[in-house]
């Protein structure tokens, strides 16, 4: 009887979690390593106890994340009740549309993986979880890969049939902007060092949200009467002033109400993209926003209106999308999206332009890999940015929070533009310069998101030596080109790396699809062994 295949995966995050759900579904018996370099597996960046604090929401809704091996709610509905208020929820508050704090959705995900394990032992696999294994090098050798990882009891090292990098998020610890060194937002309890003053916000995405959140955690109290969320600065604290600074000087929009699964798209759909692809006469961007304006001006004749272009182009349309917050002022516009977006869950009716946009943006992935140079640069300084917009919508009660600090004056927006200057101020702090204004703050963190990264950034040297290009960008099934003769795959599906040309991969529905894909490529070329063996 032959061996069964073995697959080393270094991370042990979300994307790992979805790569072994689709793994164990293997007829043939695996072996499966998960190499993790913190105490707790599962959880990755984003949903750890280590980074985020309890009050930090999820901006997905509960529905919204794939099946594991539970639903979210159906494991919620089998946690004790103290459990659950650790959270601040109770079983009432269970429901498919809610959302949750991060660390919740952590634990759940640590409670998949070794749910996952149970049940891949039951089919015949194994799965083994390696935690405290920080992978220092991955080093590509003739029909095997070998992963070199630092332990407590030293250094050790595995070879594997296949391998797959998912180590997740990274974030520079001393991070800078122009000639000013910024604050890193992770761990977020790290933000409570800060001592109350002018801090400046560098974003206003969800993740500002996050630091924004925290910094007044920190410094004050929320809480409500019949008026609804306020806050108050902690005695000695109320010097605390917050300012988010972007490029447009608007704040997300609010989570509306949208049927889901999706329902279909009538003009920008996969089979009008395929049939653009198969075309293949140019322009391949231009046509697929074409479809996407058809379809809004279709579904919203009155947004349409609204935006009023004539004709409607890429950049004409990236700058109208925005004007209208950007007109209002970002704390106005919050308050109007929040009343919007009430409503349309109270009436149980959506928003159809927004719900066109969000659709939307998972047909444009497919034309992604097929731009040429000068139409991805189109599409990611015009386009992006809307459909980044459009999906990263915030829980309200993130929004409310906001509008507490503004109604207690202790926090502002600023719109940088593209041509603001940061400089290195005094003690320490940062100067923002817009045009003649200078901004100063005692400090600024860096509440950007998770930038893009290339191959040759990745933190193992031996296989970064053997890439063929490191400038190549990655498309599926996410094979890395390595000029070893006769080397074991290896499928990168780190999250800095993917994100050069896979802009829309940070999710967990995104994850569970990428997963998927890495995985059915790695159990064919088992199949396909066993069948020659």
């Amino acid at each position: 009887m032959s061996q069964p295949a073995t697959i080393g995966i270094i991370g042990a995050g979300p994307m790992a979690v979805f790569l072994v759900k689709h793994l164990v579904t293997s007829p043939d018996p695996l072996r499966i390593v998960l190499f993790e370099r913190h105490q707790i597996a599962g959880t990755g960046m984003p949903y750890s106890e280590e980074m985020s604090p309890d009050y930090m929401l999820a901006n997905i809704f509960s529905r919204e994340i794939p099946t594991i091996h539970q639903t979210l709610a159906s494991w919620l509905r089998d946690q004790p009740a103290e459990s659950l208020a650790r959270w601040g929820v109770s079983p009432d508050d269970i429901s498919a549309r809610a959302f949750y704090p991060r660390t919740l959705l952590g634990a759940y995900l640590a409670a998949q993986l070794q749910a996952l394990a149970t049940f891949g032992a039951a089919a015949g696999h194994r799965v083994d979880v390696r935690t405290e294994h920080d992978v220092i090098d991955v080093i590509p050798g003739i029909g095997s890969t070998a992963i070199v990882a630092q332990t407590s009891e030293g250094q050790k090292d595995e070879a594997f049939d296949h391998v797959i990098l998912a180590t997740g998020h990274t974030w520079d610890a001393t991070p800078t902007e122009g000639a000013a060194a910024l604050v890193s937002p992770w761990p977020a309890a790290h933000l409570a060092t800060l001592p109350a003053g002018p801090i400046g916000i560098l974003g206003s995405s969800l993740s500002a949200v996050d630091v924004a959140v925290a910094l007044a955690h920190a410094h004050g109290t929320f809480w409500t009467d019949d008026d609804g969320l306020n806050w108050t600065p902690n005695p000695g604290h109320e010097a605390l002033h917050l300012t988010m600074v972007s490029k447009t000087g608007i704040l997300p929009e609010a989570d509306f109400h949208y049927p889901y699964p999706y329902e279909p798209l009538a003009h920008l759909t996969e089979a009008a993209v395929d049939q653009i692809l198969a075309d293949g006469a140019g322009q391949i961007l231009q046509r697929t926003f074409d479809l996407l304006m058809q379809e809004i001006a279709a579904c919203d004749p009155a947004y349409m209106a609204e935006l009023d272009l004539q004709p409607p182009t890429i950049e004409g349309f990236a700058t109208a999308y925005f004007v209208r917050r950007q007109r209002m002022g970002a704390f106005r516009a919050l308050r109007a999206t929040l009343a919007e977006s009430r409503e349309t869950i109270r009436q149980g009716q959506t928003i159809a332009s927004r719900y066109a946009l969000l659709r939307g943006h998972e047909v444009f992935e497919a034309v992604l890999s097929h731009l040429t140079e000068d139409e991805w640069e189109t599409f990611r300084s015009h386009l992006l940015p809307v459909f980044a917009d459009g999906y990263a919508a915030v829980p309200h009660l993130s929004l409310e929070r906001l509008a507490a600090l503004r109604a207690a004056d202790a926090i502002d927006a600023v719109n940088a533009g593209e041509e603001a200057q940061f400089l290195q101020g005094a003690n320490g702090g940062v100067v923002v310069r817009i045009g003649d204004t200078d901004h100063s703050f005692a400090a600024m963190v860096d509440a950007r998101g998770q930038a893009p990264d290339g191959l040759d950034n990745l933190p193992f040297p031996s296989l970064v030596e053997a890439l063929v290009d490191a400038t190549a960008p990655l498309d599926a099934p996410f094979h890395m080109n390595l000029s070893t003769p006769d080397h074991a795959p290896v499928f990168c599906l780190s999250m800095p790396q993917i994100l050069l040309r896979h802009p829309f991969s940070q999710g967990l529905p995104n994850c569970d699809a990428l997963a998927q894909v890495v995985a059915d490529t790695v159990l064919r070329g088992i199949s396909r062994t066993e069948g020659q063996a």
